[in-house]
């Protein structure tokens, strides 16, 4: 029996135990790849996000890139970011909407009843209630997760937090805890799947910056070591100078840093400061001000 291709990881499949299956689209997954699918409850077919989980983490970005080079940003936007179940504020998308869990304090729980939609959310109904301190008297609170452009919102019965997207906790590795860190709380929600929460988060990103035609950057110099950058792509060192930046963020909306190997790192509101280093890409989808502070760190 011939070996067939798997249109996913491009590798040769046949055999008995390996046999490759035939979707329903007429491409061919092999069963590394189909479980790995299934693994992130994303339906069997060849489509981006399927593509993305399945890539080797150097590739998931070219991934992206290449995908928006031929799919219009609006109709990218509507078929993978639908509307919600609930009424977002005008102007807003929806990112992320998952169920989540955070244990809290009995006494911290309020007597009143919660808004239902995202648009009924003011200061005043904000209740941002963190986890427990003592875990064992702590009671599970079960809600909705979702993530706009605006903020990271958490929504159950008797219970609304709102977060600015730049306390969200990214790069930790965890599996099944989203966590939010201000300056004085913290938020841990349990999630089935936090790895697909901040790919689909990147992506849109990338989606938005597309829109936005995020390869008109502009650079504004205040001075030698000071400068402010809009979204676009930026390479080190034909656009900036290497070295370690303190970063201030006056549009928080993304901030990623690409290594000459391929690798990401995201930075974030909460973040100090930047590594930026020979051979690598800066690529902004907010808007920020660097101050050059030294050399790159040892």
């Amino acid at each position: 029996m011939a070996k067939k291709v798997c249109d996913f990881c491009l590798s040769q499949v046949g055999g008995l135990f390996n046999s490759p299956q035939k979707l329903s689209d007429g491409h061919y997954v092999c069963k590394h790849c189909r479980d790995i699918i299934e693994g992130y409850d994303l339906p069997l077919r060849y489509d981006i996000f399927q593509r993305i989980v399945t890539a080797q983490p150097h590739m998931k970005d070219m991934i992206m890139d290449t995908y928006l080079e031929t799919n219009n940003p609006d109709d990218v936007i509507a078929r993978l970011y639908p509307l919600p179940k609930v009424l977002l504020h005008d102007g807003e998308h929806c990112i992320n909407a998952i169920r989540a869990n955070l244990r809290v304090s009995a006494s911290s729980i309020p007597d009143t009843y919660a808004p239902r939609s995202i648009v009924e959310i003011r200061k005043s109904t904000i209740n941002n209630v963190p986890d427990a301190v003592n875990k064992k008297e702590s009671v599970k609170i079960e809600g909705m997760l979702y993530e706009t452009e605006a903020a990271v919102y958490f929504m159950s019965e008797h219970i609304v937090n709102c977060h600015r997207l730049g306390y969200v906790v990214r790069n930790s590795g965890e599996k099944e805890k989203i966590q939010v860190v201000t300056p004085t709380k913290t938020f841990t929600y349990i999630v089935e799947n936090a790895e697909m929460f901040f790919i689909r988060e990147r992506f849109y990103q990338k989606v938005n910056a597309a829109k936005h035609h995020k390869d008109e950057h502009l650079i504004y110099i205040k001075n030698d070591n000071e400068l402010r950058i809009t979204p676009g792509v930026y390479d080190i060192p034909r656009s900036l100078r290497p070295g370690v930046y303190k970063v201030r963020a006056l549009n928080d909306a993304g901030l990623h840093v690409k290594d000459s190997l391929g690798r990401i790192k995201d930075y974030y509101e909460s973040e100090e400061s930047i590594d930026l280093t020979n051979g690598g890409v800066l690529e902004v989808t907010g808007e920020y001000e660097l101050k050059w502070i030294g050399e790159r760190k040892k």
